[in-house]
């Protein structure tokens, strides 16, 4: 969960009776030009929109409460720049009780009677008949969300409606707001394979619009009341729509009582904003509370806080403890203009450290550790060739993974990374490293017509080794390694070569020196060593082969054991394994590395001494 600033509001509301808020419930009283002022910023948002979660209270107990809600919105989109609204489901407590929609549907109307204050609604567990069921299993024709929500009702009131889904339960609008579209994708609660792939199909023919995705369950709250963490629900839509469609930067949900909110890293490494929030079991429902997000382009964040239109209305000597105003405010920071450019783009990245000629590029922080459901560790590729690492254990190690692999915050004095990978393993108790199949390392052909070939590179690392390093527990460890042996390699480029080791490693030696093996175009070359190195220090290495020869450099400095005999750059084998952590023989993994590894970059060309991670 992502550490937020927090941001001061000026709080300004200027009260109204209570008699102006009842006019949609059946007032004599015409209050139509009355407003409500809510919060406002000291610079202001670009444009605003509205979230109302679980109304279900209010609608069973307290409808005078929903109705505040949409007379504030429907009186005061003008001055806040409210361009959309968003309801969360669980618009009523009972779906069969008819007086509880008529009161729902009473609050939305305030809304329908305007076409500028469009909004969108979806069914929660309390609005469907059988809230076990998957949404195609429904008797459509019984339901009562689909009566009093039907398609027909939104696409006559409001222009930003653009269509259902099968079912009619899930929706989406398309809105524009400060010289942007947005499209909002309403999902329905228990949303089959069926629904996910409509709102695939909408996604597709729309590949250029940002997207807000809201569900009534998406995100829970752990029992700290604070971190928010993935349903069952929502760890399928993360995993089977969210994470690979780079348009959805932002959700919402409601369902479980509370607010907490979570930045996820997508397939592509980009910022999703996900917000649970729900006041359902505050007083008297959630006393009038929804949640207002300002769109801040000048300043390049989301600004969310959380504001009741009811307590508003109270004046302020008469408010009772209970009757919260404001809660809940913080920013997000989003540069939009970079944020929704290239959607779905592997391309490349915005990256510092993504030069040209980048063919991997893995920072292994915190910043760009991927966001998975279960927890798993997984690195971006910061190169957007994909070659994304995934966490693995070795040798069987027993305990908590936190005992031999971590994400430490600490910093190396050079590169971009903000922290590091830390490998606490060995062979005797097991550990983990670091894996992929490097979709995107297949470079250029060799002379055997096959791809794998690196005529030039530059490969740098930056590594520590801890303070108890020992070489009995981590000789021959690996930083970098391709998994396949040299013979593997040889053969399959047709060159005469052969061997048990890895056919490249960066490794440890058990003199505690880097070395460098690597099989390029004529074959097996000699080895590029170090001196001795010293623990509890940060080292740039850097491997650099000119298509005659390759060279090491320990932080800027030749090594003395380096640059002998001809190796016409690099040899791999596209599908097979590269790994961070761990050493191979003869094909299989072992030799665990122990220290911390900060990046490591694969270009396909001399550097200039100056773009080295060194001197960053």
């Amino acid at each position: 969960m992502q550490t937020l600033s927090r941001k001061q509001w000026r709080k300004a509301a200027l009260p109204l009776a209570v008699s102006v808020l009842l006019t949609a419930c059946g007032s004599d009283s015409d209050s139509s030009d009355d407003k409500v002022t809510g919060p406002v910023t000291d610079s202001g948002p670009s444009f605003t929109i509205a979230v109302i979660p679980d109304t279900q209270k209010y609608s069973r107990y307290s409808p005078e409460r929903f109705v505040a809600q949409t007379q504030w919105i429907a009186s005061n989109y003008q001055e806040e720049d409210i361009e959309f609204t968003l309801h969360l489901g669980d618009v009523v407590d009972r779906a069969a009780e008819p007086s509880e929609w008529t009161y729902a549907r009473q609050a939305m109307q305030v809304l329908e009677a305007n076409a500028e204050t469009p909004y969108s609604v979806l069914a929660g567990n309390h609005d469907v008949l059988n809230s076990g069921q998957w949404d195609d299993e429904r008797t459509y024709a019984n339901e009562p969300f689909l009566t009093n929500f039907p398609a027909a009702l939104q696409a006559g009131n409001f222009t930003t409606f653009q269509g259902t889904d099968d079912t009619g339960f899930s929706s989406y609008h398309i809105f524009s707001a400060d010289d942007r579209e947005f499209l909002v994708l309403a999902l329905d609660w228990r949303s089959s394979e069926q629904t996910v792939a409509w709102a695939q199909s909408v996604l597709d023919q729309h590949p250029d619009l940002p997207v807000i995705l809201t569900t009534h369950q998406l995100l829970n709250i752990a029992g700290d009341g604070e971190t928010a963490i993935f349903t069952d629900h929502g760890a399928m839509l993360w995993d089977n729509l969210i994470r690979s469609n780079d348009q959805i930067f932002l959700t919402f949900n409601g369902h479980h009582h509370g607010e907490a909110m979570m930045v996820g890293k997508n397939d592509y490494g980009r910022d999703v904003v996900m917000v649970v929030v729900d006041y359902q079991s505050g007083f008297w429902g959630g006393n009038g509370m929804m949640q207002l997000v300002g769109f801040d382009e000048a300043n390049d964040e989301l600004d969310f806080r959380s504001f009741s239109p009811w307590v508003a209305e109270i004046p302020e000597d008469q408010r009772q403890p209970q009757d919260e105003l404001e809660r809940w405010e913080f920013s997000v920071p989003m540069d939009f203009d970079k944020r929704f450019a290239s959607f779905n783009d592997d391309t490349g990245t915005d990256e510092p450290g993504n030069i040209e000629g980048t063919q991997a590029y893995w920072i292994l922080d915190e910043a760009h550790r991927a966001t998975t459901t279960t927890g798993d560790i997984q690195f971006l590729d910061a190169s957007g060739k994909g070659n994304s690492l995934n966490l693995v254990p070795l040798n069987g190690p027993q305990g908590d993974r936190e005992q031999y692999f971590s994400v430490i915050q600490e910093s190396a004095p050079f590169g971009y990374a903000s922290g590091a990978a830390r490998f606490r393993g060995n062979n005797t108790t097991g550990g983990y490293y670091l894996t992929t199949n490097g979709p995107g390392l297949t470079f250029s052909d060799s002379a055997a017509g096959k791809p794998g070939y690196l005529p030039t590179y530059t490969i740098e690392a930056i590594v520590r080794l801890p303070d108890d390093w020992k070489s009995e527990d981590n000789k021959w460890s690996g930083i970098l390694n391709h998994q396949p042996q040299i013979t593997q390699v040889c053969q399959y480029h047709e060159v005469t070569c052969g061997g048990g080791d890895a056919s490249l490693g960066l490794n440890v030696s058990s003199l505690k020196e880097f070395q460098w093996v690597s099989t390029s175009q004529n074959g097996k070359g000699p080895d590029n060593w170090s001196w001795e190195v010293m623990n509890d220090y940060w080292y740039h290495i850097a491997l650099v082969n000119d298509g005659e020869k390759v060279q090491m450099y320990v932080d800027g400095s030749l090594v003395m054991r380096t640059g002998v005999g001809e190796q016409q750059g690099l040899l791999v084998e596209p599908g097979q394994p590269w790994a961070i952590g761990a050493n191979s023989w003869e094909g299989m993994p072992g030799n665990l590395f122990a220290g911390d590894i900060a990046e490591i970059r694969i270009n396909n060309r001399v550097l200039d001494r100056t773009e080295w991670l060194l001197n960053q």
